[in-house]
């Protein structure tokens, strides 16, 4: 299902850019709370965040193989109108525009696909950038979706490392133990044959409020 390129997508050690984001963790814990807390915060982003994100990168890849740029860009617009946090959308557009840049380096091959998309796009959501990459690559719709849930776990746990005193194989068992969790999902989601616009989307307000203070503070470890 995901094989040795997803792999290679969800190494913390390529360079797409996660090391600088604790995906509003950081926030979290400056609002009070602590190492017994962020095994539910991953799960509750996975749920209400991830999920719904899952399915924008699953939609962009088909897009992407069936209409090419033009296929992805319409789910760029489809994020826009998910995502109304200006903080949020912009650091998803880091995200993306960091994949591209690393993914056009490493699969020189078969950049046609993600050049245009990266000429046209002026949102470059993350989500929208790993489906458009998944399609160059080859990775079909539930590696791409369990790569995404996965992604977003380990960002969690890994920026958790760095704003807590853990023991790092405390933060791999958060990961373990939503990962019957994750290729469910996956495979769900995968199978929803609604249109996009009728399929779930993030529903986290919380983290859309919080986005807003982190982004305001003039001292912090992360982007988001």
């Amino acid at each position: 299902m995901v094989g040795a390129l997803g792999l290679l997508l969800g190494d913390s050690r390529f360079p797409a850019g996660g090391y600088a984001h604790s995906l509003g963790l950081e926030q979290a814990v400056a609002d009070g709370l602590d190492a017994a807390d962020v095994a539910s915060f991953i799960a509750a982003r996975l749920r209400l965040v991830a999920e719904p994100e899952a399915r924008l990168a699953v939609a962009a890849r088909r897009g992407a193989l069936r209409d090419g740029v033009d296929g992805a860009l319409i789910v760029d617009a489809e994020f826009a109108a998910r995502c109304p946090s200006p903080v949020l959308r912009e650091s998803a557009r880091r995200l993306g525009a960091s994949l591209l840049r690393s993914a056009s380096t490493v699969w020189p091959g078969e950049g046609a696909l993600i050049a245009g998309y990266r000429s046209r796009s002026r949102a470059t959501p993350r989500p929208v950038a790993l489906g458009v990459v998944a399609a160059a690559i080859g990775l079909d719709d539930a590696g791409l979706a369990i790569l995404a849930l996965y992604d977003d776990a380990a960002t969690v746990a890994s920026a958790a490392l760095k704003l807590l005193a853990l023991d790092p194989a405390v933060a791999s068992r958060w990961v373990a133990e939503q990962a019957a969790w994750i290729e469910d999902a996956a495979l769900i989601l995968v199978a929803d044959e609604r249109p996009l616009h009728e399929q779930p989307a993030p529903a986290a307000l919380g983290l859309e409020l919080a986005a807003a203070v982190h982004g305001a503070r003039t001292e912090r470890f992360f982007v988001s």
